[in-house]
């Protein structure tokens, strides 16, 4: 559009070419926006892959910590009872001498 021609419009020109505008930035910024977001639901959904990931590693993990917790209070309780029977021989033959 040549510029020598916008006195000619008036203000009704002005404000379809105002409105023009502001439809052409809208437009543009909803595109943008929408790129934007697919790009940040992409990125959430491998961080929640990741994350996952991580809490299932996490859980085998306290699976083999609590197996091994599980052996180390048994072999306490098989030391207990050992302390237990040697101090009881002890008591004994402290009676009987």
């Amino acid at each position: 559009m040549d510029p020598s021609l916008w006195p000619q419009l008036g203000v009704a020109g002005a404000l379809v070419i105002v409105v023009g505008y502001l439809l052409t930035a809208n437009h543009r910024l909803l595109t943008a926006n929408r790129t934007d977001r697919a790009d940040y639901l992409a990125a959430l959904a491998a961080r929640e892959a990741a994350h996952a990931e991580e809490i299932k590693g996490l859980r085998a993990r306290i699976v083999v910590l609590e197996d091994r917790l599980g052996e180390v209070e048994d072999e306490l309780d098989r030391e207990r009872d050992r302390r237990r029977e040697a101090e009881d021989i002890a008591a004994a033959v402290r009676r009987h001498t």
